[in-house]
Parts: structure tokens; C-alpha cells; sequence
């Protein structure tokens, strides 16, 4: 019998590439929330597939970017090269479309980086012309010493089992991590609040102002689970566009949030959520670490 395996897999790439989508596909279940907006992702995320001979710990993490601006875009930035220290693979994503300039940035950081690099080349299942693929295999090999190049649709499912197989040959032997079916490190009401911000991304959009966050103030077992949630926003204009006429965004909001949570939890749900203005939270050390931005170390 071969031996067991484990370790630690970081998922990065530019924002929007399709790692969340990859993490999900690969657990099993939504661990990761998604949307068509870039810097969807904004938190270190585990997402764990336990099998008989191997452990994988993959590393969900915000796309790799220049740092600027407000405090929260710095801590974003800083928990994205923070994935990087004390894995054992690094698994780059890039598109079929090719290599932008925001691809040849991440891999600029990934040079400062000493570890096995697999390149995972996603959505090639909207690749109408399959022929402009190998030239891009071609390419990508001749741009850096990827360990594998694997392409993969993270949503069609295609060659998720090969790029496993790929990956467990860098993880070192030796026993599991986490317990058997534990599929992530985050807590039920982390997961709560990332799937009411994730209905904030679907509802509003590009309408949705940078400066929103969502904090659940309680939740108290039962049947239904009662939860109460804060959307936060950085002025009074930025409250009228969740809230939205009549207050008809915001019922969709919760309607939409309440389904999905139900999904996750496996329990009927009423949710309660208030939109508060905070102004300049998305600076405040103190806020950003009661939202889970600055994590204890």
C-alpha cells in the first residue's frame, strides 16, 4: 500500500481566474464564494479533500495584484503573498484566452517563490478553437519551469482528477491534518456572512461599492436558525443602492442569502439584515480585524 500524503496547496492567480470556482469543484461543495467581479475573494480560505492515500489542503486566496489605496486593499494583497510561505505546491491559473499583463505580474512574484509550480490552465471548455491550445501549453512552458501544465474547466469538471493525481506527487508523506470530513477551517458564521456578501456581488453587480462588508452579529440555534447580519457601506449614497426603491435590492438580497444558507447549513433559516453606515471602516484596524480582515497569528 502506497504511503498516506499531505500537505498544502496554494491556489493563485490573477483576480477573476477561476479559483474559487476550482476549490468548490474540487471539495465538493461551496466553500469558496463566486461572482463575475473581480477581488471577489478577499479572505485565506481552506478548502480540504480527504481521500484514502492523500490529504489535499488547498489554499483559496484574493488575486494577486499591486497593493495600493485603502488599508483593506493592502491586508488583501499582504493575505495573498502570505499563501505563498510554508506550502508545498503552488498551483498558478491562468485562461485559455492566453497570458495578460496581469498573468506575467503574478508570476513575476511566483520568480521570489522556491516551490513546485503547476500551471492550471482553466475554462478550456469555451475554447471554440481547440487547435490555439498546445501553442499555449507551448508558450507557458517556454515562460517559466512549470512542474505540470494541466488544462482543466474548474466548472465542466475537465481533468480536475489529473491535476490531483499531479499534485499529490509534491505533497510530502505523512498523516492527515484536519479530520475526515472537515472540508474547511472557517467557522459556520464566516460562512454565513460570505454567502450574504456573495448575493451582494450577484444583486448589485458593478454597482457594488468597494467599501461593503457584511458582520453577523448572532446566531442562535434552533429551528429556524436565527441569524442577524450587518451590511456595512462607507456613506449614506452607498446605503441606498443595497437597500435599493422600496426596499426591494435589499429584500433580494436576504431572500437569495437565506436560500443559499439553507443549502450549506441543511436548516431552515430566518435572516434578519440591517444596512449600516460606518463610515471609513474599510481603513479602521479595529474593524477590519472584528470582519476577520487581520487575522490573529
Amino acid at each position: 500500500m502506497a504511503e498516506h500524503r499531505a500537505g498544502f496547496v496554494t491556489l493563485t492567480g490573477r483576480p477573476n481566474v477561476g479559483k474559487s470556482t476550482l476549490l468548490n469543484a474540487i471539495v465538493g461543495r461551496k466553500i469558496s464564494i463566486t461572482s463575475s467581479k473581480p477581488q471577489t475573494t478577499r479572505h485565506r480560505i481552506l478548502g480540504i479533500l480527504s481521500r484514502e492515500d492523500c490529504q489535499y489542503i488547498f489554499v483559496d486566496t484574493p488575486g494577486l495584484h499591486p497593493a495600493s489605496g485603502r488599508t483593506i486593499n493592502k491586508i488583501i494583497t499582504r493575505t495573498a503573498r502570505s499563501a505563498l510561505v510554508g506550502v508545498d505546491v503552488v498551483v498558478m491559473m491562468i485562461t485559455s484566452r492566453g497570458w495578460s499583463d496581469q498573468d506575467r505580474y503574478v508570476l513575476r512574484t511566483l520568480e521570489e517563490v522556491s516551490l513546485p509550480l503547476v500551471l492550471a490552465i482553466n475554462k478550456v471548455d469555451v475554447l471554440k478553437d481547440k487547435t490555439r491550445l498546445l501553442p499555449l501549453i507551448d508558450e507557458s512552458s517556454r515562460l517559466a519551469s512549470f512542474q505540470e501544465i494541466v488544462p482543466i474547466s474548474a466548472t465542466a469538471g475537465t481533468n480536475i482528477e489529473e491535476l490531483l493525481t499531479a499534485l499529490a506527487r509534491y505533497l510530502p508523506a505523512g498523516p492527515m491534518y484536519f479530520p475526515d470530513g472537515q472540508d474547511t477551517d472557517r467557522s459556520r458564521e464566516f460562512m454565513i456572512s460570505e454567502l450574504i456578501r456573495e448575493q451582494l456581488f450577484r444583486q448589485l453587480g458593478q454597482e457594488l461599492p468597494y467599501e461593503t462588508a457584511v458582520r453577523v452579529a448572532g446566531v442562535k440555534d434552533g429551528d429556524p436558525l436565527l441569524i442577524e447580519a450587518q451590511i456595512w457601506v462607507d456613506r449614506d449614497s452607498q446605503k441606498g443602492m443595497v437597500v435599493g426603491k422600496g426596499g426591494q435590492r435589499i429584500k433580494n438580497i436576504g431572500t437569495n442569502a437565506r436560500k443559499s444558507i439553507e443549502q450549506s447549513t441543511g436548516k431552515r433559516v430566518h435572516l434578519d439584515i440591517v444596512v449600516k453606515v460606518r463610515k471609513g471602516w474599510a481603513d479602521n484596524q479595529a474593524d477590519l480585524h472584528s470582519l476577520g480582515y487581520i487575522e490573529e497569528t
